[in-house]
């Protein structure tokens, strides 16, 4: 079911809030939100989120599968205060966040219909790990581990072209639409798996909003850095073992 353009009655929104799938607006601090998503990271292992992405490739539950972004995406985010609240978004960690009230129904939905959109800011990262923390899923199987190790041939296949090639590229060997290959592609980028040039995956160093660079493509929606990646750049075999190495070795 997609997004329906219409508040919920007062009765369907309450049997939405005790289901856990909706609820009333939050006001949020930067500074409250930036600790949220840290503890958030440090309550989740690297081992599950890997484990649950994998599963997802057979499953198709988007909602565990956004858990590994998330976390690539936040787990050296940084501990610090907004200096000028009246500066937004933040310049370390682009969060919209000043105490305003913030809408969490618009992210969950994402969270399902997408596996995510928003990886990039504190408040997914730590509205996604706190759910996924009660979520449970099958065990990686040999045929997700097959479809990993394919997804990754398919991505080295493509040697020169651009961006836009890789969701197609995927769709030969996962069974998915193409905005579940599109979150897939961006998921790698989050995790150093795509080679871009002169940065550090979020792993190693966690990269301030405002030293990201996007392409000069005007019409890209690509997330950062997936953004700035190009076929002939390759995969980065180290993230690979990093994050998958005790899977696909």
């Amino acid at each position: 079911m997609g997004w329906v353009e219409r508040p919920p009655s007062n009765e369907d929104l309450s049997y939405a809030i005790q289901a856990g799938v909706m609820f009333l607006p939050q006001n949020i601090s930067h500074d409250e939100l930036n600790e949220r998503a840290i503890n958030a990271v440090g309550n989740t292992s690297k081992r599950r989120v890997v484990e649950a992405f994998i599963s997802s490739l057979t499953s198709r539950r988007l909602e565990i599968r956004s858990a590994l972004a998330s976390y690539a995406c936040g787990v050296k985010i940084p501990r610090h205060s907004n200096l000028d609240p009246k500066a937004v978004p933040c310049k370390v960690c682009h969060s919209y966040a000043n105490g305003r009230k913030e809408d969490l129904n618009v992210l969950n939905f994402e969270r399902y219909k997408f596996g995510g959109v928003r990886h990039l800011d504190p408040l997914y990262i730590a509205l996604d790990l706190e759910f996924f923390a009660s979520e449970s899923f099958e065990e990686p199987t040999e045929v997700g581990l097959d479809t990993l190790r394919e997804v990754f041939n398919a991505l080295r296949g493509l040697k020169s072209g651009r961006l836009s090639q890789a969701p197609a590229a995927l769709g030969k060997c996962l069974k998915s639409n193409k905005n579940e290959r599109v979150a897939i592609v961006s998921t790698l980028g989050y995790c150093g798996i795509l080679k871009v040039p002169g940065y550090q995956p979020f792993y190693r160093k966690y990269i301030h909003s405002d030293q990201r660079e996007h392409s000069s493509y005007s019409k890209s929606d690509w997330p950062f850095p997936a953004d700035l990646w190009r076929p002939e750049y390759g995969l980065d075999e180290e993230s690979i073992e990093y994050w998958f190495g005790a899977y696909v070795s």
